[in-house]
């Protein structure tokens, strides 16, 4: 078995094993969810402490928010890309997005910076760094020539793409998106393993569904701004359980996310902005009341009691001594 693929609820993204005397886990998922992690782990006969390298796509807490708990708890190292690196070991305090998004990433050390051709092996497999830009800047996939395998983080879904965020991830990010899905093309694989859902059998049919979603998007950018706000919202109201009417508008006006996009394509004031969101998530399907709560419709787990037990905002991690 060359990989092992775990397909996860939200918040957190899915995660990939790649299997070998050194094996090598792919993105960690939501800080929360960790024992799931864990005990799907041991049930591919691996634990944490035998992974010989812990590697993320991206930075977002839903792919990387499990750092912690294995290379503080286990001793794992971490690789990431290496501007993602230098934001994380550098304490940004919007290291993962996590102040642009407002959401929770307890503290780690990216102890290996990747770059595009960079191999990463397992002693029975390699796999390729590729970079795929888009989603985010930095973002990385992985690629097996030999088994045909492509490891896509959120550059590529079954029937959809990683949100896009010019705001803080470049005004081109549309056209890297668009670079990214040719780039991928041209790469022999026969299946790719998303951050989101299930795996892709189809790759040209998922790439040629990518090609039409970026060429809508570049016809109109609200359509490509919808689709980022109802994914960032959905993802706030899965960590709070839903919220009352009376805490929308508080919640989404502390989010510099929610700001960016009012300001473009919008052009709205926050304030503005507020009811014309919750109206499209409604609209959309993406929330509905219940019990007087606005709540996320998405299949997701509940931030279980207690978590997060250390600081989880870059601005208040502990530094590291260099």
């Amino acid at each position: 078995m060359t990989v092992s693929f775990f397909q996860r609820r939200y918040p957190s993204a899915n995660s990939v094993l790649l299997h070998g005397p050194r094996p090598v886990l792919v993105d960690t998922g939501f800080g929360a969810d960790v024992p799931e992690l864990v005990d799907w782990l041991h049930r591919h006969g691996t634990t944490p402490g035998s992974l010989s390298l812990v590697l993320n796509t991206h930075s977002h807490p839903d792919h990387a928010g499990g750092n912690h708990a294995l290379q503080h708890g286990f001793g794992r190292r971490i690789a990431a890309e290496a501007g993602d690196a230098a934001l994380i070991n550098g304490r940004d305090p919007d290291a993962c997005r996590a102040q642009s998004l407002r959401q929770p990433v307890e503290a780690y050390e990216v102890t290996r910076s990747l770059a595009e051709g960079d191999l990463v092996g397992t002693g029975t497999s390699l796999f390729r760094v590729v970079m795929t830009p888009g989603h985010t800047a930095g973002h990385i996939s992985l690629h097996s020539a030999d088994h045909g395998i492509l490891i896509l983080g959120d550059a590529l879904h079954e029937a959809d793409l990683g949100w896009l965020y010019p705001a803080r991830e470049g005004a081109d990010a549309l056209e890297r998106a668009a670079d990214t899905i040719e780039r991928l093309a041209r790469l022999p694989a026969k299946i790719g393993y998303s951050g989101h859902g299930a795996p892709i059998l189809d790759l040209p049919a998922a790439l040629d569904r990518a090609r039409r979603r970026l060429g809508s998007w570049r016809e109109d950018p609200e359509r490509m701004a919808w689709h980022a706000c109802k994914r960032v919202f959905s993802h706030a109201l899965m960590l709070t359980d839903g919220l009352p009417e009376a805490d929308i508008g508080p919640m989404l006006l502390d989010c510099p996310w929610f700001h960016d996009y009012a300001a473009h394509p919008f052009s709205l004031s926050p304030v503005d902005f507020v009811p014309v969101l919750v109206a499209e998530m409604l609209r959309s399907g993406a929330a509905a009341w219940q019990a007087g709560r606005l709540v996320a419709t998405a299949p997701h787990t509940l931030l279980r009691p207690g978590w997060p037990e250390t600081p989880a905002s870059p601005a208040t991690w502990p530094r590291l001594d260099r």
